[in-house]
């Protein structure tokens, strides 16, 4: 082979296990058998890799070997960002929850539904738009009364915060007054205000007394509801006849046994 071919393709001869001929002239410089000899002992990588080395792209050694682009491949691997909730409104996640429950948002009778469920919740959870400070504002003067007040048998409704399914019943409302009383229809207000927001019974019956005595500052408190939970009586153990008891006795009901005992017993009568 000519000294010209054999210096632009070494690789022909030396597939072969043999060296090319123009090597073995001893005009040849040791610098460039050391070069061959180099060369030679890359054929054994991958050819992309080799490639790669004389300034060929990844996209082109892709192409040749009919391989998807690198850059094809991270796309499918990376994936699609979530949702951003902050941009999709109320009725869109309600739509969203009738298809997880297995319905057809788009079918006559729930065509409405995300629309009529927004609305509800400005009554549902309207006690957060609401403050104690505001429904007790106006007293009045107690004079000498300094007896008991009882409101008893409020209804009221709310729900769990547990499964969000609503619980109901009655409450009592009890207060003995030292210089100031409010109107009845505020301690059902102030009952309501509180039950209008994501609930546990419990916290309930104490959030009304305590709201009860710092604002009207009374010589005592007593609050007790009494209500059933869908969360025990459509799921769970189902038991609908259970019915939950919850009291707060702060001040006089709490200390005096007589107190406590008549408010009891009014209660129950």
């Amino acid at each position: 082979m000519p000294a010209t071919n054999c210096s632009r393709f070494p690789n022909i001869n030396a597939a072969n296990g043999s060296a090319p001929a123009c090597l073995n002239r001893s005009s040849e410089s040791p610098f460039a058998l050391q070069a061959f000899r180099s060369f030679a002992s890359q054929l054994r990588r991958p050819f992309t890799s080799i490639l790669a080395q004389f300034g060929a792209s990844p996209s082109i050694v892709s192409d040749r070997l009919d391989y998807p682009p690198v850059s094809a491949l991270r796309r499918t691997e990376v994936p699609s960002p979530p949702v951003n909730l902050a941009l999709v409104d109320s009725e869109e996640l309600i739509r969203e929850i009738l298809v997880r429950i297995g319905e057809d948002p788009d079918r006559e009778g729930l065509q409405r539904t995300p629309a009529r469920i927004v609305r509800s919740w400005e009554e549902i959870y309207g006690g957060y738009e609401q403050r104690a400070e505001e429904i007790l504002v106006t007293q009045f003067c107690a004079g000498k009364y300094d007896e008991m007040v009882l409101l008893r048998d409020v209804e009221f409704y709310s729900t769990c915060e547990h499964h969000l399914l609503p619980f109901y019943g009655k409450a009592h409302i009890a207060y003995l007054p030292k210089n100031k009383i409010v109107g009845l229809s505020k301690l059902a207000r102030l009952l309501d205000m509180h039950a209008r927001r994501l609930q546990l019974q419990e916290r309930l019956t104490q959030e009304v007394a305590t709201d009860l005595q710092t604002i009207l500052q009374p010589r005592g408190v007593a609050v007790m509801i009494e209500g059933k939970h869908q969360c025990m009586c459509c799921r769970g153990v189902r038991k609908k006849e259970g019915t939950m008891v919850t009291s707060c006795l702060l001040g006089a009901f709490k200390e005096n046994l007589a107190t406590r005992s008549e408010f009891l017993t009014l209660t129950k009568s």
